[in-house]
């Protein structure tokens, strides 16, 4: 026979009976929910990469808090290197009776190497244009700085020792901060103008940058003898820009991840509950087949066609409705994403096709291996071939390249393995679980009367598929709870970080003979319990002795030592905070202890019982580790990565600051308070909230949107879980009714066979939910979200009424079949 038309003509007659109606379905939704994942993850790291250059400023850059060496720039201009150096630093600029925190950026020649460079007028309806550097004498400052001292575009500002002229707006520049918090408004000179001001003298916090732009080649070659060369000063590169957007769209990445892994496992279950009831179904037209004369490469080849043909159209539609489902996420993420999102790649297209492939190849495949060893007797005994060792291998493979895939598509290990390793930890427990219920209902069964005797002894009469149903229906049941509520519950844990009273006015340099004078006027404006808390600035001398030496940064490419720290003291445990480890100082102890937060220890090393050697003012003082916080950077209170005794501190030099929530229309009263106090720096992040919370939102819909695929995907599995014995279902009754076996005892039997099927699942599914949800919270979400008890029992217990729901539906179509009929089906 020919197998390619046999295998046509086969998937035409047989594509609506049901197998390989799920098998489409499944590899659809697996295409496109990777394809749409994967390829909106590509566009946007691809924006983010491109755009980085413009951002930084250049291609590499060096930055360090001590002048760079003309040296650097003699050999980048050898190389064919452009090149040009700036310095940034905070300063107070007075005009008049006014004043104002700013951050001063000086800028030579040729600034910037990549992007550029916009300023406007200060007239309402002036749009912004790109420009050279601020000559000598010239400054470019933020709208913010000229409200905040009185100033318009022509007026002087006084400068260090002498003045310089605003000529412009500053309208954009490239910064490689990419925070999302900006803490004091720029300006703009030339580096004439601070070099003459006599502004980067001894204990100046200036930061001194040189950046390089050229041919990629020649850079990535000039980096690499830039390395040995850096010294103490750190290494740039497009991987430091725009970590705010990064950090956004990270967040937003995960939950994507955790949908599309979800999708593409339960399509794989999906798959291969399907594939195998569509081998199991087909033994007795191998035997004839085989009676026939045919051979058995030939019947193989046939099946796998007909498999072929299934999954060529389901992984077009699934790239097409992955595409689609990508532009639709492009539209909810919004602003979240880069405004210029270059075309979409082929790769993440072919991946997703790739995966459709595999599940196909991985998951149905095996069953059909089965069906080579069937011999023409088989026909009489309906039993089904030994799986052979390659059919465990091919599963083997096929699931591991599956994940790699998937890892590959996401961009995202940790949350793989967290997931799937959970989830394979369930299906273990799932068939162990399986086979003690077995167990103990072969010993049970002669006990037992009834609807429930045949109902019970029909589960232990098919040993093999019916742990086969309890594995799938627990995957499916644990990840539609994982979608349904552990999904949500991580969206509103994220979105309850930001209430509605949450801080959006930071009030800075406030002197300590001013604290009590700040605090009435807050408490007059309607602030809810104001508080003030010192900040100090110091240099971290040493760690036990030696030179401070971070270990996320390559060894070459360390920050300098002494490096400055903002540190503050306190004699209670700070509001948004967790103690991770060791204790807390008792209030009135005088012990010089230091409690570190958590990032800032892993990324110097820092252990408790660790000694650290500050200088604050004109002293050096030390402090043991004797606590590790986590702190809630996202809460928008006062955070700080080092915190000191208060009892130990001395007379350490301090200003203060404070953190509070105001009611926007209560706003403008702020001013009077800066008036009277000139050298308080207020800042508004109201806007920054308004925008943290709108990113939080178009997260939330574009995950919605890419669940409800997953979620269909765990309903295909429920499905396929539950078809995969509807053969048999419907040849025992057959049976059954021939002996005399009336149907509403047969329909009795069948709800108890799905409800003990179901209940099991289910309790298993609630539990590996919870667990799961709990530890990706944890470890990957860096959320705390309590077990959602109530509402994952209540999704068990939904789970187990749809099982039996389906297994009542199915038993009316089986029980309206005359028993002859169903016997020469089968």
């Amino acid at each position: 026979m020919s197998p390619w038309r046999q295998a046509a003509r086969a998937t035409r007659r047989e594509f609506l009976a049901g197998d390989l109606l799920t098998v489409f379905a499944a590899l659809v939704l697996g295409v496109a929910v990777m394809t749409a994942v994967g390829t909106l993850v590509n566009r946007v790291t691809l924006a983010l990469t491109s755009s980085a250059a413009e951002v930084l400023g250049g291609d590499l850059g060096l930055s360090g808090r001590q002048d760079i060496p003309r040296s650097f720039d003699e050999e980048a201009a050898r190389r064919g290197l452009r090149h040009t150096r700036m310095v940034s630093f905070p300063s107070v600029l007075f005009h008049g009776e006014a004043s104002q925190m700013a951050g001063i950026s000086a800028v030579e020649a040729g600034y910037p190497l990549r992007g550029t460079l916009e300023i406007s007028g200060d007239t309402p309806g002036n749009t912004a244009h790109v420009a050279e550097p601020p000559p000598p004498g010239q400054a470019y400052a933020d709208a913010r700085l000229l409200d905040a001292l009185g100033l318009r575009v022509g007026d002087d500002l006084e400068f260090g020792a002498g003045h310089v002229r605003i000529a412009a707006v500053l309208a954009a520049e490239p910064d490689a901060s990419g925070e999302l918090l900006q803490l004091a408004p720029p300006l703009m000179v030339n580096r004439a103008d601070v070099d003459g001001a006599g502004l980067l003298g001894p204990g100046s916090r200036a930061s001194y940058r040189l950046m390089f732009a050229g041919e990629a080649d020649e850079i990535a070659r000039f980096r690499e003898w830039l390395k040995p060369r850096a010294g103490d000063w750190r290494l740039l590169g497009i991987e430091d820009t725009q970590r705010g957007l990064r950090s956004a769209f990270d967040r937003a990445g995960r939950f994507l991840s955790l949908s599309a892994l979800l999708a593409v496992l339960l399509s794989g279950v999906a798959t291969a509950l399907a594939a195998n009831r569509f081998a199991v179904r087909r033994i007795d037209q191998v035997a004839v087949l085989r009676c026939l004369g045919a051979r058995q490469n030939d019947i193989l080849a046939t099946f796998a066609l007909q498999l072929l043909f299934t999954a060529v159209p389901a992984c077009v539609i699934g790239v097409a409705l992955g595409m689609a489902v990508q532009a639709g996420l492009v539209e909810l993420l919004g602003s979240l994403v880069p405004d210029r999102l270059p075309l979409p790649q082929a790769m993440p297209a072919l991946a997703g096709a790739g995966i459709g492939l595999l599940l196909l190849l991985g998951f149905a495949l095996p069953p059909l291996l089965r069906l080579r060893g069937i011999p023409p007797m088989r026909v009489l005994n309906r039993s089904f071939a030994a799986t052979p060792p390659v059919s465990v291998l091919a599963y083997a493979a096929a699931l591991v390249a599956t994940l790699a895939l998937t890892v590959q598509a996401t961009g995202d290990a940790r949350l793989a393995g967290w997931v799937l390793g959970g989830l394979a930890a369930l299906a273990t427990l799932a068939g162990l679980a399986g086979l003690g219920l077995l167990w103990l209902l072969r010993r049970l069964q002669h006990r037992l009367h009834g609807a429930w005797r045949l109902g019970l002894a029909s589960l232990a009469r098919r040993r093999a598929l019916s742990v086969l149903q309890l594995v799938g229906l627990s995957l499916s049941l644990c990840a539609l709870l994982l979608l349904a509520v552990v999904g949500p519950g991580l969206l509103n844990q994220w979105q309850a970080r930001l209430p509605a009273d949450t801080p959006n006015y930071f009030l800075m340099n406030i002197q300590p003979d001013q604290a009590g004078a700040v605090l009435s006027k807050l408490k007059a404006l309607g602030v809810a319990a104001p508080e003030v808390e010192p900040f100090g600035t110091g240099r971290l001398v040493s760690i036990n002795d030696r030179a401070p030496q971070r270990l996320d940064r390559e060894a070459d490419d360390n920050d300098d030592g002494n490096r400055p720290v903002n540190f503050s003291w306190r004699h209670t445990f700070p509001p948004a905070n967790t103690l991770v480890a060791g204790r807390f100082w008792a209030p009135g102890s005088r012990a010089a202890e230091a409690s570190v937060e958590e990032g800032w220890a892993q990324r110097y090393g820092v252990k408790l019982g660790d000694r650290l050697t500050l200088l604050m003012g004109e002293q050096q003082r030390s402090f043991t580790v004797t606590s590790l916080r986590k702190a809630e950077w996202d809460s928008f209170r006062v955070n700080f990565f080092l915190l000191l005794n208060e009892g130990a501190v001395g007379d350490a030099p301090y200003n203060l600051i404070s953190s509070f929530h105001l009611p926007h229309a209560r706003a403008s009263e702020l001013g009077a308070m800066t008036r009277d106090l000139p050298n308080l720096s207020l800042l508004d992040i109201d806007a920054i909230l308004s925008r943290v919370r709108e990113v939080m939102a178009r997260v939330g819909q574009a995950v919605q949107l890419v669940m409800g695929f997953s979620l269909m995907a765990g309903l295909l599995v429920l499905l396929a879980a539950l078809q995969s014995t509807a053969g048999e279902r419907r040849y025992d009754s057959a049976v059954l009714r021939t002996l005399g076996a009336r149907r509403a005892q047969l329909r009795g039997a069948v709800l108890v066979e799905f409800g003990a099927l179901g209940l099991s699942a289910s309790i298993l599914a609630v539990g590996a939910a919870a667990a799961i949800g709990t530890l990706v919270a944890r470890q990957v979400f860096e959320l705390s979200l309590p077990a959602p008890w109530p509402a994952l029992w209540l999704g068990g217990l939904i789970g187990t009424a749809l099982s039996m729901l389906a297994g009542w539906w199915g038993t009316r179509r089986v029980l309206r079949v005359p028993p002859a009929l169903a016997l020469r089906e089968e």
